[in-house]
């Protein structure tokens, strides 16, 4: 197989992958509307466009249920921290060029900010070292630490893994918690009673 098709097809399956992420998401907010119709859960989960805007509807969620300093909360904060910094890495594989480079005969294949973009640049979405690599304005003699932010071929695999093992660490903790969230739903309709 061609150097480019084995990079394009790891970069198909990291991003396949993070569908099991998404599809978790989705599986835990169900856990919340159980007993909704399922066409008005799907409905409303899946109109919000941004992960950010569903991790934020399921912390709500996670908020109201359980207790403010237990566990379970911590847990699903925890996770939802790890999300939140996976799914930047998540958007660099599907709004970043994939890139071919040659050096000395050799071609590279790799997936990294564009040169052309310099609103990566001014919204500190590219850093070095930490830190942003413009905090104010626009600075062409940094462009070349782009460079330090090119994602392998390699990089991608171990991104696919990290999304595969992720989603399986929210099936594992939706699955402990369900019983949870089902009893504290419950024992909510009990009191309107």
């Amino acid at each position: 197989m061609d150097i480019e098709d084995s990079f394009l097809l790891q970069l198909a399956k990291a991003i396949q992958t993070w569908l099991w992420i998404e599809s978790e998401l989705f599986s835990l907010y169900s856990m919340f509307m159980r007993g909704a119709n399922n066409h008005l859960v799907s409905a409303t989960f899946n109109s919000i466009q941004s992960v950010d805007a569903k991790l934020a509807l399921l912390n709500s969620c996670f908020v109201l249920v359980f207790e403010r300093n237990g566990d379970d909360l911590h847990a699903w904060k925890a996770l939802q921290n790890k999300l939140e910094k996976l799914n930047k890495k998540r958007n660099k594989l599907v709004h970043e060029p994939v890139s071919i480079h040659y050096n000395r005969g050799t071609r590279t294949v790799s997936l990294g900010p564009s040169f052309l973009n310099a609103l990566a640049l001014v919204k500190g979405q590219t850093t070095h070292q930490g830190k942003p690599v413009v905090s104010a304005k626009y600075n062409p003699s940094k462009v070349w630490i782009l460079e330090d932010h090119m994602l392998s071929q390699v990089g991608v695999a171990a991104l696919e893994r990290t999304f595969r093992e992720t989603a399986h660490e929210m099936q594992t903790y939706r699955e402990s918690v369900a019983p949870k969230v089902a009893a504290a739903i419950q024992a909510t309709k009990k009191e309107r009673r």
